[in-house]
């Protein structure tokens, strides 16, 4: 079946002067100019090619060999090429800008800017549009990552805590400041790794899988440090809450249940019930 927003690749069933029409399955017959005389020529009836599908208004269905620099369900770094009353258009590579509406808007677009946009299909018209509005679309939240699993990451936004990033264009995870070793570029696309899944399965991002066996000692000496400051004790225990855990140290319970594990199996800790304490 034909995809609308997607590359699909459909079969010429017959060619004229320099149209192919093409088998658009439940879409019907396909006209597609070819501007390239010696591609026309060569390509014979009944050959495969590979098409952007997209509609152009509400009821008309047109197909482009233009490479589009995304897809539906993407994210793609664009730029804005038009503003009107009612939103912004990017260019896509494709021969219709992108339109991004203005409810779609995180904050509102400028002309010649780039933003990081979220390519859907509309609902009830089935046309391609945009969004930076990316939590409308993408999950903060996952039972399906592991920790330790690679992904594909691209830089969404700098926060107080670190980066914002967008992780294999379906879900937004955080990469930590103390985790990131270096400055990460707004749309820059680099492979990362699951650092964890949170209590509140938030996900935490790596963009090194040495920085996993490195966190591990920022932790051990953050706690170590943390009863020193207390003046050699801690309240906080595998037995306090998550929230209380993620707000001094910003990792998960179980992270810090293995932390002061290591710290104990060490003879650098002592662990009591409702404390723990340096030996």
């Amino acid at each position: 079946m034909a995809e609308l927003g997607k590359i699909n690749k459909l079969k010429i069933i017959s060619k004229s002067k320099n149209h192919f029409v093409l088998d658009g399955e439940q879409y019907g017959d396909l006209w597609l100019k070819i501007k390239d005389i010696d591609f026309f020529e060569r390509t014979q009836k009944n050959s495969l090619i590979q098409v952007f599908l997209y509609k152009v208004t509400d009821n008309e269905v047109a197909v482009t060999i233009d490479k589009s620099k995304a897809e539906a369900n993407q994210c793609a770094l664009l730029e804005v090429v038009k503003i009107s009353e009612h939103g912004a258009f990017l260019d896509i590579g494709l021969p219709k800008d992108l339109f991004v509406p203005i409810n779609q808007q995180r904050k509102r677009l400028r002309k010649d800017s780039h933003c990081l946009a979220y390519i859907y299909l509309d609902k009830k018209t089935g046309r391609l549009l945009g969004s930076t509005k990316l939590n409308r679309h993408l999950m903060e939240e996952s039972d399906e990552l592991e920790s330790g699993q690679q992904v594909s990451l691209q830089i969404w936004e700098k926060t107080d805590l670190g980066y914002k990033a967008v992780i294999d264009d379906k879900f937004i995870g955080l990469i930590f400041k103390q985790d990131a070793y270096r400055s990460l570029s707004f749309g820059e696309k680099l492979t990362g790794f699951i650092k964890n899944i949170r209590e509140d399965k938030k996900i935490d991002l790596l963009i090194s899988k040495k920085a996993n066996t490195e966190s591990h000692h920022e932790l051990d000496k953050n706690i170590l440090n943390a009863i020193n400051v207390s003046g050699g004790t801690l309240n906080i225990t595998d037995k306090t809450s998550p929230e209380e855990i993620y707000k001094k140290f910003s990792v998960s319970k179980k992270q810090y249940k293995q932390a002061i594990g290591r710290l104990y199996k060490k003879r650098l800790i002592k662990i009591e019930s409702e404390r723990i304490s340096l030996i």
